[in-house]
């Protein structure tokens, strides 16, 4: 066993590459011994890995799995319970709901622990522990090696201080955890409204944070991530997940996931790790992933179309702005397509077609453009029966790229590109002929979870950034939506703001999940319930609009009203 010590370094270090396994295909670490691996559990038969970057070799595609090397998330978001059938929950007399004896996890960029809305009535907090895995000065959780933990005991000593930050020294530098818990379970603040009430959704939850650390450089690198964007590993989100079980475990509480993070890349099908371990959890008695869809619906990001024979190619057209120092792109389609691509430039340098070889990489060099572009082809990807065109342009020259995609062999034609996020992207990039469907970022596929897009509430129209469904294979998502747009939330500092985005529909759903687990399982006294279940109760209590056909691409099954899902309850 390698020393603890020794492993926190490497899993600081940017001298070492992160990986996630699950013992298949990994031949890459053929000839190193386990007693030489910093390795740790993230559940469901995953494990994170930290390697040299000297025994590694350059991180690519025809060397590494593509599931192996982790993605990058970033945060998705920038008179409500009422909309949502929350407010008459809250005061009717018989229930008082409150999200007592819940706790709910978050895994974000800290919490202001400090802040009032997040203590009892006598000044004790409400959050039973924190893991800062940014910061080294302490203990890390058992059973990991890197990072602090702040358990209720010492948050509560902290809070009896002159200065708080001398015993537990973590801050929410961006704010965006501290706004997202403040919605699902922060407390009653005199004077201030948020969710169009004094309160917010769960105001009784039990409270545990994740602080996420930031993303090495070389994986920013590696996916052209700007300076400065919030960037977190797929890697530490599932340590996060796992960290968040084991400490519910330990409290005897069943536990709601706040899943505010998304990315684009991946299948789209929730075959990526850290979707399938959603999965695994939500497939758990009482542990409820809920999930945001994310805000790319309007930015251009996705194209989708069909090749309708063999004899037929199609041009795919890309605009680049100025400035723009790189980005990935991911082409799929479901075996057994298979498709081959060329590349043009925008000053007409053209590529021959690619050839189909397994697992293969090309580099080429633009001379005009002083462009490098990278192309990966994998069949088939790992957990899935997909080809993936894995691209990445470096210092491309502005102006329009075009893709001829090739048919190699075609059953449906179906395929789809992905650009990154927005945050992701250092300038202008989208697609001409652009689609706003299948917008629902990553993790937001997976099948158990609650995953929950967003409207305004003012007007009752869905957002149009709003990330829509469904998953590639059309599997139905959203599950249903909730209010998102100019919401008020706390941030540190006893500071507040108005917000918008799909971070605060999965909070306000996330304490409506704390609610019904609440009178389902201390108020009814049924002793567990999976996601799966949960799903379907939102599902039965949504309000669906006349005139509209659901469930539909942006608002799932209708709008959550919890006060509704309790009399359908009543009335079957």
């Amino acid at each position: 066993m390698i020393d603890p010590s020794i492993c926190r370094k490497r899993i600081l270090s940017e001298d070492f590459y992160d990986f996630i396994l699950n013992d298949i295909r990994t031949p890459f670490l053929t000839g190193i011994t386990q007693e030489d691996l910093c390795s740790q559990d993230a559940g469901f038969g995953y494990r994170c890995l930290y390697l040299s970057r000297l025994q590694s070799g350059p991180l690519s595609l025809d060397k590494f799995t593509y599931h192996s090397i982790p993605l990058c998330y970033t945060p998705t978001s920038l008179d409500t319970l009422n909309q949502a059938g929350l407010l008459p929950l809250q005061n009717y007399p018989t229930l008082q709901l409150t999200g007592k004896g819940i706790l709910i996890g978050f895994l974000d960029g800290g919490i202001d622990y400090q802040n009032p809305i997040f203590r009892n009535i006598d000044g004790s907090s409400r959050i039973v522990g924190i893991w800062d895995q940014t910061m080294q000065t302490g203990t890390p959780p058992a059973g990991f090696a890197y990072g602090s933990e702040y358990d209720q005991d010492t948050i509560d000593q902290a809070l009896k201080l002159d200065q708080p930050f001398d015993l537990v020294p973590t801050v929410d530098e961006t704010g965006h955890g501290t706004f997202t818990a403040s919605l699902a379970c922060g407390g009653g603040v005199p004077g201030e409204s948020f969710l169009g009430a004094a309160i917010s959704v769960a105001p009784n939850a039990a409270i545990a944070v994740v602080k996420l650390k930031s993303a090495k450089q070389y994986l920013k690198d590696y996916y052209f991530i700007p300076d400065g964007v919030p960037c977190y590993q797929e890697n530490d989100i599932m340590l996060g997940l796992y960290y968040l079980d084991q400490l519910a475990k330990r409290l005897d509480l069943p536990l709601v996931y706040c899943i505010t993070l998304g990315t684009s890349g991946g299948g789209h099908l929730g075959d990526r790790p850290l979707p399938l371990v959603l999965n695994g959890y939500g497939s758990l008695a009482n542990r409820i992933p809920v999930i945001g869809t994310g805000n790319e619906a309007d930015k251009r990001h996705h194209f989708y179309n069909e090749i309708p024979d063999q004899q037929t190619s199609q041009t795919v057209e890309i605009r680049v702005g100025e400035q723009v120092t790189g980005f990935t792109m991911e082409l799929w389609t479901s075996i057994p397509n298979i498709l081959s691509i060329a590349l043009t430039s925008p000053s007409g340098e053209t590529t021959t077609r690619i050839p189909i070889r397994v697992n293969s990489r090309t580099d080429f060099e633009f001379l005009y453009e002083r462009t490098k572009v990278t192309i990966d082809y994998r069949l088939i990807v790992e957990k899935g029966t997909a080809e993936l065109i894995f691209f990445r342009f470096d210092q491309p020259s502005p102006g329009i790229w075009k893709i001829e995609v090739e048919p190699v062999r075609i059953i449906d034609g179906r395929y789809h590109l992905w650009l990154p996020v927005s945050e992701f992207l250092s300038g202008e990039v989208y697609f001409l002929d652009s689609n706003p469907d299948y917008t629902i970022l990553n993790p937001g596929n997976s099948a158990s979870p609650v995953t929950v897009s967003y409207y305004d509430g003012a007007n009752g129209a869905v957002a149009l950034a709003s990330g829509r469904g469904y998953s590639r294979n059309d599997r139905i998502e959203p599950s249903i939506t909730a209010p998102g747009i100019n919401i008020k939330g706390a941030l540190p500092s006893g500071r507040f703001a108005v917000r918008s985005g799909a971070s605060i529909s999965c909070a306000v759903t996330a304490g409506a999940v704390a609610l019904l687990l609440e009178w389902i399982l201390k108020q009814m006294g049924t002793p567990g319930i999976d996601a799966f279940q949960i799903q379907s109760i939102l599902i039965l209590g949504a309000v669906r609009a006349p005139g509209k056909e659901f469930p539909n691409r942006e608002w799932g099954y209708g709008q959550l009203n919890l006060f509704n899902t309790f009399n359908e309850i009543r009335m079957l």
